[in-house]
């Protein structure tokens, strides 16, 4: 199960659907692989199917935080777009990437005693 929000944007076109409802792309999850929740230019996200592609990298055998990794710089290399994600694998880890400025981002996990927070 995973769930996803978004910011929205701003001026957007009137029935605009952004990354965030399209599984794939802003969100994706597989109990036997992991789950990933992204965000950034949804249609640059749209493109490579950011939350796909970082689950694919997992189930071919990348660590979480290098298959996060991964999936930002496919993002920018391929589309020239912007983004991060967040993403979990069936053991708990916890990876995260992006190529903005910033991104908050903030997980808490079993044995961690104290949520991980960061902007």
């Amino acid at each position: 199960m995973a769930g996803n929000s978004t910011g929205g944007t701003p001026y957007k076109h009137p029935g605009r659907v952004g990354d965030s409802p399209l599984i794939g792309c802003g969100i994706y999850a597989d109990n036997s692989v992991g789950g990933a929740a992204c965000t950034g230019w949804g249609e640059s996200i749209i493109r490579v199917a950011m939350a796909k592609t970082a689950l694919d990298l997992l189930r071919k055998g990348s660590p979480v935080q290098e298959a996060a990794a991964l999936a930002v710089r496919i993002l920018e290399e391929k589309v020239k777009g912007r983004g991060g994600l967040v993403m979990i694998d069936p053991e708990g880890e916890i990876g995260y990437a992006f190529n903005t400025p910033t991104m908050a981002y903030a997980y808490l996990s079993e044995g961690l005693g104290q949520p991980v927070a960061g902007i």
